[in-house]
């Protein structure tokens, strides 16, 4: 088994423009996927994930010191210290049943498709990360590897249901044909979305304000483009970090780059997984008729949309004025601060049809549940990356992520592990 996570491990730390050919070239061949389909689809989605990649990270890489500064100019003062998804991910991979659980994950998965209990192939296997992290959870307060690989196996159960349910709207709204998003920490937050959407439907005032780009566009022409829009984001996080005014036009044209950028570089992946994912769904269509196959990858690819990214960049500083009043809270998002701003926002604005005034509400509720959740589970993060080999700085008690937060379900079980313990020690 150990074998199994390090080779996991090693393809992982290759990163995505490296990992996801792999995947998809060694996936090919099992589905017999013509070779020359093949190579030019992984190379394809290799480029495709290099260019998001380099786009997000630079995006990153220019208003995280403005991010960093407006915490530092509006006091802000957290106990919790986020030390970001990648040291998550790796005190997950680093737990004993990680290998076990990815056996049970892709049975769970093989045994729902052929009793057509899910349409979706999580063909994602970094993802499976999630699922790993709910039994993690569970393992820490029962103990009992058992009860760790059922919750595994039913977390990611729901994740393919949930996939099911969204796969219409992605490939709709996202023109995304035939791929659906089961990664847990984004679509177990769709029903929350949706029902926040409902809610907005129905509050007068709220309900009659249509903030779609195309709308703002057509009645505001230029200044309602994607690339305007981003500049003008970008220069108010500047201006509120009070930064100089050369630095501020950098981070407003680097926030017009991306919100420009990224959908472009995500057509070039698009290029090459709908051919491949065409490719495995005709094979599985004749092995068993009348199903509706998609390809499960993860919900990273969501942030091609421009409703997406200008809902996420907005909740860059509305996350740290969150973290700063919202009571209960303990950590301050900062490592994670502009990725999870940008994926919270996918299903929020994806149910309310791209109005970005509407996401900005329903992801703040989100927010707001994310920051009590990763407060939370403070105390079994640390044993986990403490586990995995993270070592706490002097003076530092806890340790938790922004990223951990949006894993609600895996959080959920975690609440019922602890209430099992309580109802039968002997566990």
């Amino acid at each position: 088994m150990q074998v199994v996570v390090n080779g996991l491990n090693w393809i992982s730390k290759l990163g995505p423009m490296v990992m996801m050919p792999i995947i998809i070239f060694v996936l090919g061949l099992i589905f017999r996927v013509k070779i020359n389909t093949l190579v030019k689809s992984a190379l394809t989605i290799g480029v495709g994930f290099a260019g998001v990649t380099i786009v997000i990270n630079w995006f990153v890489a220019q208003v995280g010191p403005s991010v960093h500064l407006m915490v530092k100019h509006w006091g802000i003062q957290t106990s919790i210290m986020d030390v970001g998804w990648p040291a998550r991910a790796a005190a997950t991979w680093a737990f004993p049943l990680a290998a076990v659980v990815v056996f049970v994950v892709l049975g769970t998965n093989a045994l729902m498709l052929v009793t057509k209990m899910t349409n979706t192939v999580m063909v994602d296997f970094w993802s499976y990360n999630h699922y790993i992290f709910a039994g993690a959870l569970v393992w820490y307060v029962t103990k009992s590897a058992p009860i760790a690989l059922i919750v595994a196996a039913l977390d990611a159960g729901i994740s393919f249901k949930l996939a099911d349910w969204t796969a219409p709207l992605a490939q709709k709204y996202f023109g995304l044909e035939g791929i659906s998003f089961p990664t847990i920490n984004s679509v177990a937050w769709a029903p929350i979305a949706w029902a926040l959407d409902k809610l907005w439907g129905v509050i007068p005032g709220i309900k009659n304000i249509d903030a779609r780009p195309e709308k703002i566009q057509k009645k505001f022409g230029f200044v309602g483009e994607p690339l305007f829009m981003g500049f003008i984001i970008g220069i108010l996080i500047g201006a509120l970090a009070e930064e100089s005014i050369g630095t501020v036009l950098i981070v407003g044209m680097s926030t017009a780059a991306t919100m420009v950028l990224t959908p472009k570089m995500m057509q070039i992946l698009m290029e090459g997984l709908i051919p491949f994912a065409n490719s495995i769904k005709g094979m599985l269509n004749k092995r068993f008729p009348h199903n509706k196959f998609t390809i499960g990858i993860d919900a990273a690819l969501t942030v091609a949309n421009s409703s997406a990214i200008a809902c996420g960049i907005i909740m860059v500083p509305i996350t740290l004025v969150l973290a700063a009043i919202l009571p209960g809270n303990k950590l301050l998002p900062i490592s994670d601060i502009a990725y999870q701003a940008m994926w919270l926002s996918a299903w929020p604005v994806a149910f309310s049809k791209g109005n970005i005034f509407r996401g900005i509400l329903s992801t703040m509720v989100i927010t707001c549940c994310v920051l009590w959740i990763a407060t939370n589970l403070a105390p079994v993060h640390t044993q986990l990356a403490l586990a995995g080999g993270f070592k706490l700085a002097k003076g530092m008690h806890y340790i938790s992520t922004e990223d951990s937060g949006t894993h609600l379900t895996a959080w959920i079980w975690y609440k019922l592990a602890q209430i099992l313990k309580t109802v039968f020690p002997a566990i």
